[in-house]
C-alpha cells in the first residue's frame, strides 16, 4: 500500500473503529477481518438495545433479514422499516429494507445499508494537503424465505458489497442463510445463521482481504406468567479464539467462551410499550477502561407501537467514548 493510500486509511480508521468496534483492524485483535466491516452493524434499534445481532428474536421481522433471512413470514408482507445510526465526526448510518409474501413461493426481501463517513483532508506523501475527499460503505441485499416443516422456517439471500476511500474502491459479493424455529409451546425459539459469506472482487491495492464471515446461533425464551422475554446468542462461531488487544496471553476456554455471548432481556409493559436491556462482553472487554466499574458493552432501549407504527429506540455505551443512539421504525403498506 503506497504511502498516500496508508495516510488517508489512516485518518479513516480512528472514527471507522468507534463506529464499528468489531472491525478490528488491528491484526492483534479479531484478526483478517480488515474490510466491509460496516457490515457487523446491528440492523434495528431493538437488537442494538438487545446487545448486538440476534438469531432467535419473537417476530424479528424484515429490519434484520440479513441477519437472519428465515425472519421472513407471511407476517412480514408489505413490510417497509427504515433505521437511522447517528454517531461521532458526522458520520451516519441508514438502512432501509421492503418484503413481500408470494403465496406458495415465499417470503422476499430487498434492502440496502449506507455508511457516509463525511469529508477528509486529502494529504500527498510528504504530508501537504491536496483539497479533501469523502469515503462511504454500501451494501444491497436480496433474500427469501419459505416454511420447511410445520415451526420450522429458513431463508436464503444474497449481497453486493461496495467500499470507497476517494479514489480507492472495493467489492465484493456474498451469501447469507439462517434457520428460525418456534417450538410448539411458543415461547420458546432457536435459531442460527450464517452471514457474509463471500469473496472481494475488486481491492484497494494488491492484497486480497476477507469478508466478515460469521456464524451465529441463539435461543430466545418468553417466562409463561411473567412479562419477561431473554434472549442468547453467541457469536463469531466460525472462529473459537478471540483476542483482543490488552491480551498479555491467549485467551482460555472461559474468556473466549463469555466473548461470543450476547445477553438480551425485554420486559413487556403492554402489548405496545417494551423495555429492553442488552450485554455484549466483547466489546465491554475491547472498549473498557481502567475503571472498576465500566458500562461499556452495555446497551438499552424502548420499544412502542402506535397504531401500525412500531418505533424502536437504543442506546449502547461506547465507555468513555460516549454512546451510540439508534432509532428505527416499520410499517406496513
Amino acid at each position: 500500500m503506497n504511502k498516500i493510500l496508508y495516510r488517508c486509511v489512516k485518518k479513516i480508521s480512528i472514527p471507522v473503529f468507534l463506529v464499528f468496534s468489531f472491525v478490528n483492524v488491528s491484526i492483534a485483535q479479531i484478526g483478517s477481518e480488515t474490510v466491509f466491516g460496516f457490515l457487523n452493524v446491528t440492523e434495528s434499534a431493538r437488537t442494538a438495545a438487545l446487545g448486538g445481532n440476534h438469531v432467535s428474536l419473537d417476530e424479528g421481522g424484515v429490519s434484520l433479514f440479513t441477519t437472519n433471512p428465515a425472519y421472513l413470514n407471511k407476517s412480514t408482507h408489505k413490510q417497509f422499516s427504515v433505521s437511522y445510526l447517528n454517531h461521532l465526526s458526522d458520520i451516519y448510518l441508514g438502512i432501509a429494507a421492503f418484503s413481500y409474501d408470494m403465496n406458495g413461493i415465499g417470503t422476499f426481501a430487498t434492502g440496502i445499508r449506507f455508511v457516509n463517513y463525511g469529508e477528509f483532508t486529502r494529504l500527498n506523501s510528504d504530508g501537504n494537503e491536496q483539497g479533501s475527499f469523502s469515503a462511504y460503505d454500501f451494501s444491497w441485499g436480496t433474500a427469501i424465505s419459505r416454511p420447511l416443516l410445520n415451526g420450522l422456517q429458513a431463508g436464503i439471500g444474497t449481497q453486493i458489497i461496495i467500499s470507497r476511500y476517494d479514489t480507492y474502491r472495493s467489492s465484493a459479493a456474498a451469501i447469507f442463510g439462517g434457520f428460525y424455529y418456534s417450538f410448539n409451546n411458543d415461547f420458546t425459539r432457536a435459531g442460527a445463521s450464517f452471514r457474509n459469506l463471500g469473496i472481494q472482487l475488486t481491492k484497494f491495492d494488491e492484497s486480497s482481504e476477507a469478508v466478515p464471515f460469521n456464524i451465529t446461533v441463539g435461543i430466545t425464551h418468553q417466562l409463561q406468567h411473567l412479562p419477561l422475554r431473554f434472549n442468547l446468542a453467541m457469536h463469531s462461531l466460525n472462529r473459537w479464539e478471540i483476542p483482543v488487544f490488552d491480551d498479555e496471553e491467549a485467551p482460555g476456554f472461559t474468556k473466549n467462551f463469555f466473548r461470543h455471548l450476547r445477553l438480551g432481556g425485554e420486559i413487556l409493559l403492554s402489548e405496545n410499550v417494551t423495555l429492553r436491556l442488552g450485554y455484549d462482553r466483547l466489546m465491554n472487554e475491547e472498549l473498557k477502561t481502567d475503571r472498576r466499574i465500566d458500562f461499556s458493552g452495555i446497551s438499552f432501549g424502548i420499544g412502542f407501537v402506535i397504531r401500525e407504527i412500531r418505533i424502536d429506540f437504543s442506546r449502547t455505551s461506547y465507555s468513555e467514548t460516549g454512546g451510540l443512539m439508534q432509532l428505527n421504525m416499520s410499517t406496513y403498506f
